[in-house]
């Protein structure tokens, strides 16, 4: 007997709807970032549905129910005060041995698992952050986290406990060098400094454009109807377009973004050339 089910990539016929999700515009420091809020909707779609990514909890033992434990559940019990360190450390044996197949699946159901101690590790490293650099650390945490899982050693205890550490000294790393970045006094770089800022999100969405993850007709549907809260009903009414297909859309972009910031493919590009060549080129 095996220790999971396989689930395909995420697609309409095998999620569920999910929650509207915070947007970023209410402030880095309550959310966490869009590198981490993209990776848990990527999860629930993969813990929804008639087939959810699940482990085989008779497989795993140590407590877990023997039977299917889709990895939502499996985050309750582990958050449990009941959850022994063994039980932990089995069913994130087995994650990460899964994750290691090269299923993109299995690793953002990893990050989903360990979300609740990403987001706490996140907004740790952000805290006495300048507001700027919160994209860029958060993004550093989880490509860090995302790293170790192939790196980690699964035979040691505390699994989950190290992925983190080692995310925390990536985030930390980060927030020490924005924090030594200057602040422009020179008049001719206050002048030359924009009045508007683009928002790191969008940055980011626009480097995942300019990487052909996403298209700048998905990048500019996830920036209005995620970032900016215009609800996706409306958004289908002004597009003349139904809204179960950007819906399905939104999801497939979101799942691809999830895995390229995950990978390090996609980082927050400069402000200036998102002003320069404009936020989403191409998109109408």
């Amino acid at each position: 007997m095996t220790a999971h089910q396989h689930l395909p990539r995420p697609s309409r016929h095998n999620t569920a709807p999910a929650a509207a999700l915070d947007s970023c515009s209410r402030g880095r420091r309550r959310n966490p970032g869009l590198a981490l809020t993209i990776a848990e909707k990527s999860f629930q779609l993969l813990v929804t549905g008639p087939r959810p990514l699940a482990l085989d909890g008779q497989a795993v033992g140590h407590g877990l129910p023997a039977r299917s434990v889709d990895l939502g559940e499996l985050r309750t019990l582990l958050l449990s005060r009941n959850a022994s360190d063994e039980l932990k450390d089995a069913a994130w044996a087995e994650l990460l041995r899964q994750a290691r197949t090269g299923d993109p699946a299995w690793v953002v159901g990893c990050v989903g698992v360990a979300m609740p101690g990403l987001k706490s590790v996140a907004g740790r490293a952000i805290r006495t952050s300048p507001e700027r650099f919160a994209e860029d650390i958060v993004s550093e945490i989880l490509t860090e986290f995302v790293a170790q899982l192939q790196r980690i050693d699964i035979t040691r205890s505390h699994i989950a406990a190290r992925l983190l550490v080692w995310a925390d000294r990536k985030g930390a790393v980060r927030a020490r060098a924005g924090a030594l970045q200057q602040v422009p006094t020179d008049p001719v770089e206050l002048n030359t400094t924009a009045p508007h800022p683009v928002s790191e999100p969008a940055s980011l969405l626009a480097d995942a454009v300019r990487q052909q993850i996403i298209t700048a007709a998905e990048a500019k549907l996830i920036n209005t109807t995620r970032l900016e809260s215009v609800p996706l009903a409306e958004y289908a009414r002004v597009c003349g377009e139904p809204e179960k297909k950007l819906y399905s859309r939104r999801e497939r972009a979101e799942a691809r973004l999830v895995t390229a910031i995950g990978e390090g493919q996609v980082s927050a590009i400069s402000a200036s050339d998102v002003q320069r060549n404009g936020p989403f080129p191409g998109a109408s």
